[in-house]
C-alpha cells in the first residue's frame, strides 16, 4: 500500500511520491515517513475547517455589499414615487 499524505494547500491526499499536489500544484508536501490515519484525519479537518471558515468570511463581505444595494434601490425607488 502507497503512503499518503495530506496537501497543506488545498488538504486533499496526495501520494506520498509526488513532489508536486497534482490538484492545487502546492510543493511542500509533508515528508514524514509514515502518517497514522488519526494524524491524517487531523491534517484534513484542519484544512477544510480552514477554507470553510474562508469562504463564510467572503459570503459574508458579499452579503453585506448585496444589501447596501438594496437598500441603494429600496431608496431609489422610493424617492421615485
Amino acid at each position: 500500500m502507497n503512503k499518503i499524505h495530506i496537501c497543506h494547500g488545498c488538504g486533499r491526499t496526495v501520494d506520498s511520491s509526488f513532489l508536486y499536489c497534482p490538484w492545487c500544484g502546492f510543493s511542500r508536501l509533508n515528508n514524514r515517513e509514515t502518517d497514522s490515519l488519526d494524524e491524517v484525519f487531523r491534517q484534513l479537518e484542519t484544512v477544510q475547517q480552514k477554507n470553510c471558515e474562508s469562504r463564510l468570511e467572503k459570503m459574508y463581505s458579499q452579503l453585506e455589499e448585496l444589501e447596501k444595494e438594496l437598500d441603494i434601490l429600496v431608496l431609489s425607488t422610493e424617492m421615485h414615487k
